[in-house]
């Protein structure tokens, strides 16, 4: 019996398959809403404020990437956000003042920023995104943006089923 080498078309046709899930940063995220902070459901008070601030649990918190945001309609001070901020410097991973879809793509995009694009230079990439996967919507854009002008060709999904995006 005559045994054949299994061969990889992927690799030997130069396609490159970036998983996305891959630039999911992980660790645990948690929101601090300001709407549960306002004295009267509509105002911030300095005093009041730095009670609650005394009186949280910050160690709910611990080790989390911390969305801090107000879900109603107010204007919160710029102040209210960093004392919020003080409090979490030492017990959150990372702090955001923004909603957790925005701190999300962000984190999306610290990750995208330690790419090294050179290995994608005039090459065929394929974008893939398993069924399930939590990708920020934003982030196709991101790696869009970043492949585009080095690429070869960018496809959506993978060498078996993909859908073309851009070929130069």
């Amino acid at each position: 019996m005559v045994s054949r080498e299994i061969v990889n078309k992927v690799e030997e046709a130069g396609l490159i398959t970036l998983d996305l899930q891959d630039f999911i940063v992980p660790g645990n995220r948690s929101e601090l809403d300001l709407a549960e902070w306002l004295d009267d459901g509509m105002i911030i008070k300095e005093v009041s404020f730095k009670k609650k601030l005394e009186d949280f649990n910050w160690e709910e918190l611990a080790g989390s990437f911390v969305a801090v945001f107000c879900s109603k309609d107010v204007i919160i001070p710029p102040w209210a956000y960093l004392l919020v901020q003080t409090k979490l410097r030492d017990v959150a991973r990372q702090v955001f003042f923004s909603d957790i879809h925005t701190m999300n793509l962000l984190l999306f995009q610290q990750k995208l920023n330690t790419l090294n694009i050179k290995q994608y230079e005039n090459k065929r990439v394929f974008l893939k995104v398993c069924v399930g996967n939590k990708i920020p919507i934003g982030a196709f854009a991101l790696f869009a943006d970043k492949l585009f002008p080095h690429v070869k060709s960018l496809f959506y999904g993978e060498p078996c089923s993909s859908v073309p995006l851009i070929k130069n």
